[in-house]
């Protein structure tokens, strides 16, 4: 290995992404009491497998049921998955990047997406948004490499990674749509509707998505019914038509403001000048130096894009946002921020084909040093903000401890296992979580929403009722009256406390109350 590839940037894309997906690994793993609630969530579902859940379709709780059988039910296996999702959307951009522009500008299109939470923070809960992270990106690579060289293992792959998609979230109906305007929009996109290799694609997609949209009627289209509630009949008609998209608008630009600054370190200086060879040299470089060896030639690759390639990157890459704003203007939706989390994939990689900065080695050197500062500090101020004493994060609540007190109350009143617990959707997911029995969860008390639960099994075996706040008893004062009407020999323990994990002196404590329904032959 010469030194000329020791400082490549190749070398520089797997260091750095491999260091920020251990960083992003290790801080959740050591600081963090509880998985997020997402990932909480999809634990409690993956617990049943089935074609699909509450929310979504199949693809989260089932990673989230894998990753834990791996770990055997610990909490780092989340957290690894997560920086996989991340990792893979990297690497995705990475080789995109280098095939429609240089290895070059494809490593700094990753880089600035270190200064988006979506790759940081947001990344930890590890839920369909995060699944999305990975495949969206992987939809994209596929479907440019199967347009350019109608190879049938790039359309298998587009066929794979888009089913998978959709199965982690109905959203990934609007990048399909994008992609199908863009071929649509192409010649070159147009033409590969003549060859089999885009049917394969489809029938792949049909095979892994036909199982979810069979289970769904059988199922009262509970995932239907949860996209179209968010429909907001009671906001006005300029908050639904238009407040929506605008503030989801404003929030995606502003979360895109660190990868903006970031690009700043390498866009703007000097330009450098040429060499008696045409070689590229920095006006304040050691041309002696091992990185300057390898960064010279970088204002070589230049490339002036096609206009398919353009074509491909603002329709795929900008298409999916524009359709959310659409979408939300035409119907009403009110759009949650977090759902842009894998919208900005390909962002990096049309602002520096736009761009395509003069690169020398002192803005390389600058920029690399402003990447690796930003992901540290956002690491720091993320620990500080949880192990700060007094945090009211979900990082600190003490459910593992009241999971355990309800596994043991339960134990030593019935001698049984604890099959089952009810409750709003928070409290029976910490608690199928954390129970050392991982007792199935019944949500809302609505058989509807828990579709993996046998109502009768469930009477005669009994449950555990939980519910839970962080602030004042007060909503705890007494179960539902319809929920007391339909148990009638429910029995119901007193409101308890507990303290906050990293509680400081005269914080509050994080209340809680049990219920038994006991089992049948009890």
């Amino acid at each position: 290995m010469n030194l000329k590839q020791q400082w490549s940037p190749a070398r520089w894309f797997w260091s750095l992404m491999l260091a920020q997906m251990l960083l992003w690994f290790l801080l959740p793993t050591f600081i963090r009491h509880v998985t997020p609630m997402d990932s909480t969530e999809g634990a409690m579902w993956g617990q049943y497998l089935t074609w699909g859940y509450t929310r979504d379709p199949w693809l989260n709780a089932w990673l989230t049921r894998l990753a834990l059988t791996i770990s055997n039910n610990q909490d780092w296996s989340i957290y690894l998955f997560s920086q996989l999702a991340v990792g893979t959307a990297f690497w995705s951009v990475w080789r995109l990047g280098k095939i429609i522009l240089s290895p070059w500008y494809a490593l700094i299109a990753v880089l600035i997406l270190f200064g988006v939470q979506y790759y940081t923070i947001a990344a930890i809960d590890f839920n369909d948004n995060v699944c999305e992270i990975a495949l969206w990106p992987l939809m994209a690579l596929y479907l440019y490499r199967a347009c350019t060289t109608q190879r049938l293992k790039h359309w298998i792959l587009l066929g794979l990674f888009s089913g998978l998609a959709l199965m982690a979230k109905y959203y990934t109906a609007l990048p399909l749509l994008a992609m199908l305007i863009f071929m649509l929009a192409s010649a070159k996109g147009r033409a590969c509707f003549k060859s089999i290799g885009v049917y394969f694609a489809l029938l792949i997609f049909i095979v892994i998505s036909a199982p979810h949209f069979i289970w769904l009627p059988l199922n009262d289209y509970i995932t239907i019914k949860y996209s179209f509630d968010k429909v907001d009949s009671y906001a006005s008609l300029l908050d639904r038509h238009l407040g929506y998209a605008f503030y989801f608008f404003l929030a995606q630009l502003f979360t895109f403001l660190g990868a903006c600054i970031l690009f700043v370190f390498v866009a703007i200086g000097k330009k450098g000048q040429a060499s008696e060879h045409g070689h590229f040299v920095d006006f304040n470089s050691d041309s002696d130096s091992d990185f300057d060896s390898s960064c010279n030639n970088s204002n070589q690759n230049k490339k002036q894009l096609s206009r398919f390639d353009w074509c491909f990157l603002w329709i795929v890459g900008f298409g999916p946002f524009i359709l959310t704003l659409l979408i939300s203007v035409i119907f009403g939706w009110k759009l949650n921020t977090m759902w842009g989390t894998p919208l900005q994939s390909l962002w990096g990689l049309v602002l520096v084909a736009m761009v395509q900065p003069d690169l020398t080695c002192a803005k390389l050197k600058r920029f690399l040093i402003a990447v690796m500062t930003v992901s540290m500090l956002i690491g720091l101020g993320y620990s500080l903000s949880l192990m700060r004493k007094g945090s009211h994060s979900s990082a600190n609540f003490p459910v593992r401890a009241i999971a355990e007190k309800m596994t043991t109350e339960w134990h030593r009143r019935y001698q049984t296992t604890l099959s089952y617990v009810a409750g709003p959707n928070k409290a029976v997911s910490y608690m199928a979580r954390y129970s050392k029995d991982r007792p199935l969860a019944l949500i809302d008390w609505q058989p509807t929403r828990s579709p993996w639960v046998n109502m009768d099994d469930f009477r005669e075996k009994g449950a555990a009722f939980i519910l839970i706040t962080k602030d004042s008893p007060g909503p705890l004062q007494s179960f539902p009256d319809n929920i007391r009407a339909e148990y009638p020999n429910l029995i119901v323990l007193p409101v308890a406390s507990i303290s906050w994990l990293r509680a400081k002196a005269g914080q509050g404590p994080f209340y809680y109350r049990f219920a038994f329904l006991p089992p049948y032959n009890q």
